[in-house]
């Protein structure tokens, strides 16, 4: 239990990596970096939890980017800087990469030996989870501008 513990914390501190890769990369101002790197492993933290805890991987997903998306809202407000500075690159290293790489490995298989059950059934499973775990961060980091940002009253 404690080694489990230990791995999922160092991916978390590996997690920030990215966070501020992308950040770095899309301009954001220094003093803000340290923002995207706790939200990037904070993210991927609540994701991990998550699927430990028996959730599948869309679903975890979203969730842990609603809790990014109103963490970026909370620092942005202290620190007056638009959400979106902290939150799209905090959202980043739960990025589908690997479920993406399969399923294009896979077309690609099919594609050049032709039909075959398996790589059919292994492209259309990894590209369904790329399209529904990219819905689900597109819907997170959505949910906060909705209900704070909002003129009128939800109901």
């Amino acid at each position: 239990m404690t080694m489990e513990i230990y791995n999922i914390l160092i991916k978390c501190l590996f997690a920030a990596v990215p966070a501020v890769g992308f950040a770095v990369a899309f301009n954001v101002p220094a003093k803000y970096l340290k923002f995207c790197a706790l939200g990037g492993a904070f993210g991927y933290l609540i994701r991990e939890l998550l699927m430990n805890c028996g959730v599948q991987i869309p679903l975890a997903t979203f969730l842990a980017s609603v809790i990014v998306s109103f963490y970026a809202v909370l620092w942005a407000q202290k620190s007056m800087v638009h959400p979106r500075v902290i939150s799209v690159a905090s959202i980043i290293p739960m990025i589908p990469g690997v479920y993406a790489y399969k399923t294009m490995i896979a077309v690609v298989e099919l594609a050049d030996r032709g039909y075959d059950m398996n790589m059919m059934q292994s492209a259309v499973e990894n590209g369904l989870k790329t399209f529904f775990i990219l819905g689900a961060i597109a819907f997170g980091l959505a949910i906060p501008g909705l209900l704070i940002y909002r003129g009128k009253p939800v109901v």
